[in-house]
């Protein structure tokens, strides 16, 4: 097991005895407080609010895009690598929820967005994200398009200076599922458990499955 890759599963292993649920008082200090007001994903006048195109680079160095993902679902979250506990957390969640629906996960593309692209390279959000779930993507890229992506999730976030040059950074929480044609679905909190998770998954598989015949 590579160094980063222990420090995630000691880490995971130190969540899943105190609970494995995120709290207000994580090392994201005021994250909680970051949290965005959700629209309900029923009203059809809400949908454009989160999501849109973005140019980021991948875990293998290439530049991808929003549309390079298309005919599958989305499941995204936001956080960085150097995180203590929520983001794992996330991840965590969203990886047993995949393994829970079983072969309707080829169906989804989990996507791990980075919001500190400045210690976290491809490299090391490719060994980071292994640690979650085979099929994560870690995305990064220049500072601006981390931005503009973040906006356009509503994604909060800043930068918290710390002792000797460290820092984390205070930033929403959320997961947001995206249809095939990357239209938002739904956005789930930080603290949904796996299996209500993989339910919410399942039915909106389901109900693209259903409603493909009447497409054609």
């Amino acid at each position: 097991m590579r160094p980063l890759q222990t420090v995630v599963a000691v880490s995971l292993l130190i969540l899943s005895v105190i609970g494995g649920s995120a709290t207000a008082h994580s090392d994201h200090g005021g994250a909680a407080g970051l949290e965005a007001p959700a629209p309900p994903a029923d009203d059809p006048s809400k949908r454009g609010r989160y999501g849109g195109p973005f140019i980021l680079v991948d875990q293998d160095g290439r530049t991808v895009q929003d549309e390079d993902y298309r005919g599958k679902y989305l499941l995204l979250t936001f956080g960085y690598t150097s995180c203590g506990d929520v983001c794992p957390t996330i991840l965590q969640t969203m990886g047993r929820a995949l393994d829970l629906i079983g072969a309707g996960a080829s169906a989804v593309q989990p996507l791990f967005i980075t919001l500190d692209p400045e210690r976290d390279t491809p490299a090391h959000l490719k060994d980071y994200v292994s640690a979650f779930h085979p099929s994560l993507i870690g995305l990064t890229g220049p500072p601006a398009n981390i931005a503009a992506t973040a906006r356009k999730y509503r994604i909060l976030y800043k930068k918290v200076p710390g002792k000797d040059g460290f820092y984390n950074i205070d930033h929403t929480t959320a997961i947001f599922l995206m249809d095939k044609d990357g239209r938002f679905l739904e956005r789930f909190g930080y603290s949904i458990e796996a299996a209500e998770l993989a339910g919410q998954l399942s039915t909106r598989i389901n109900q693209g499955a259903a409603a493909a015949p009447n497409r054609q």
